[in-house]
């Protein structure tokens, strides 16, 4: 008689109570069919998706109404960011989020220009009184946009608990999504043998064979030691071809829930760990993103509703893994790994592709103060949720913190010395990909370079003395513009890049807003603009070393 058992390791988790969420009670916030470009938990850089996106058929100014009564209890408008954003709070404790906006309703918009120039800021965050601006269900409170870092026109709206600012799937409250279609799968990965560091982490693609419209499945598959398994997905909903997230995977080893993963909610501050979900060393050198079906140390997220973590152990005999992936809607797609404990392993022994050897062990529960000629390095307890191993080393102008596969969850203190003390100095960062960026930095008494930063790869200083750029584009010196209600400028810093820009119009401040994306700052003539029929413009930019630009030329306009 043939034995099958499984030892499943079982582990303490904090998981999600139930929570109730009205129905009904929110409407759609925009007046058009919903089609989605992005889904509430889809993994992101870094982070998970606190909302969803809609799209606005690649155009702005859809009207954009409030889901329910309430007042508005924030205003924020930012660069990058969510660019131009509103929230609602309501009296049945939830708060609804809008933002990319374009620009808001006529009320909203006279009560932050109004403190715009009181401020003389483009930027804000408004923490409004309660009751202040009251707004009604399905009242048009901004409209539709591409501002912040948005990669294109849509609307990003959330659903938070109000309480805790806790981000809720809004899915989950009745807005409607027209979707019958099924997860798809692109890969199917074995992870066998795993140690108890979880250093050996190797994925091994599985083939998979389509059976039928819903069903997948594998070979026979051996395991050895704890193995596990990890998956990479996608859903689409009716209405478009984006590829987004899915909301539910769930495993099974032979039909027993071993445990399930589920984007209902989750806290900003747990957020980051969205790389101990993944497999980062996978994704960092493939850029495909491996959910993996099993948790890892540091792993504490709350999105799973089940108390082990997923690994398999002493598998004997013939045994079925079985994994179903959900849709908000209830569409599932099945996957099967049939196992076998008796069939000879694959593997792949892949070796990590390094120009150098690791020459420092990080324990994860000490605190390190390193000093390497001088130049300063402390990493926390718990900045890496593991023992690691890194290459540090002082090489001619140089600090070089590698390890290219690690996620950092702890900023990393940096002190670097400012050696020749020039004007325009800053400090950049290069990673595995050669990709250079500025890091943000201060000075200290001596006069070294102060960082806090996740990034890893290799530090040094750069000098900018070039100052930024101010082209024109809606005048030329002295012409006449009286048809014209806005006006454009080109601002670039191809070095340290912007850090600040000032616009006056006749010596008074007027409100310039600033596009990132596409080196423009415009400003739209307004109640505030002094009719005058000549006007001397001037604009001012800063980049983040002080490098300074100015720009004076004049118009002419019809009062």
């Amino acid at each position: 008689m043939r034995i099958s058992f499984i030892v499943i390791l079982i582990i303490p988790w904090i998981f999600y109570s139930q929570e109730k969420y009205p129905q009904n009670y929110f409407v759609k916030p925009i007046d058009i069919p919903i089609a989605l470009s992005g889904s509430f938990g889809e993994l992101r850089s870094n982070h998970f998706h606190s909302g969803i996106d809609i799209k606005t058929q690649f155009k702005e100014g859809f009207n954009i109404l409030s889901s329910a009564d309430g007042y508005i209890s924030r205003i924020k408008i930012a660069h990058g960011g969510f660019g131009k954003a509103i929230y609602v709070d309501h009296r049945n404790g939830f708060t609804t989020v809008y933002a990319h906006l374009k620009n808001f309703s006529e009320k909203i918009e006279k009560y932050v220009k109004e403190i715009q120039y009181k401020r003389q800021s483009f930027e804000l965050d408004l923490y409004l009184p309660k009751n202040k601006i009251l707004v009604s269900k399905n009242e048009i409170i901004a409209f539709s946009g591409n501002t912040g870092s948005s990669a294109g026109p849509h609307l990003h709206y959330e659903i938070r608990k109000t309480s805790n600012q806790k981000p809720l799937n809004p899915l989950l409250f009745g807005i409607d999504v027209n979707d019958s279609r099924r997860p798809e799968i692109r890969n199917l990965y074995h992870y066998n043998n795993i140690n108890s560091n979880f250093s050996n982490l190797n994925p091994l693609k599985l083939s998979l064979k389509k059976v039928n419209d819903s069903l997948f499945r594998t070979n026979e598959t051996s395991v050895n030691g704890f193995t596990g398994f990890g998956i990479s997905v996608f859903d689409r909903q009716d209405l478009a071809n984006n590829k987004n997230g899915v909301y539910k995977i769930s495993t099974y080893y032979n039909d027993e829930l071993i445990n399930s993963i589920n984007y209902d909610a989750f806290f900003f501050e747990e957020s980051i760990l969205i790389n101990t979900l993944i497999d980062y060393k996978y994704y960092i050198n493939n850029k495909e993103r491996i959910i993996k079906l099993f948790k890892t140390p540091g792993n504490t997220l709350n999105i799973y509703k089940n108390l082990n973590d997923g690994l398999i152990n002493e598998v004997k005999g013939n045994s079925t893994f079985k994994i179903i992936i959900s849709d908000i809607k209830n569409n599932k797609l099945y996957v099967e790994i049939p196992i076998d404990s008796k069939k000879n392993i694959k593997s792949e022994n892949k070796k990590l592709n390094t120009e150098f050897t690791f020459n420092r062990k990080i324990n994860n529960s000490l605190e390190y103060n390193l000093n390497i000629e001088n130049h300063k390095i402390n990493i926390s307890k718990n900045t890496f949720l593991k023992d690691v191993n890194l290459f540090l080393n002082k090489e001619s102008d140089s600090l070089k913190i590698l390890n290219p596969d690690l996620p950092v969850f702890k900023n990393i203190r940096i002190t670097f010395p400012n050696t020749n003390n020039l004007k325009g100095n800053y400090l950049v960062n290069i990673d595995q990909n050669k990709n250079e960026i500025f890091i943000s930095s201060n000075f200290d008494s001596k006069n070294n370079f102060v960082a806090k930063t996740k990034k890893l790869g290799t530090f040094f200083i750069k000098n900018d003395s070039i100052s930024p750029s101010i082209k024109s584009l809606s005048f030329k010196n002295n012409n006449w513009i009286s048809n014209k209600s806005i006006i454009k400028f080109n601002i670039q810093d191809k070095e340290s890049g912007i850090k600040k820009y000032r616009g006056t119009i006749n010596g008074k401040w007027v409100l310039f807003e600033y596009e990132y994306k596409s080196n423009q700052i415009h400003y739209q003539f307004d109640d505030f603009y002094i009719r005058s029929s000549k006007n001397d413009v001037e604009i001012i930019v800063e980049d983040m070393v002080g490098n300074i630009t100015k720009f004076n030329g004049t118009f002419f306009r019809k009062n």
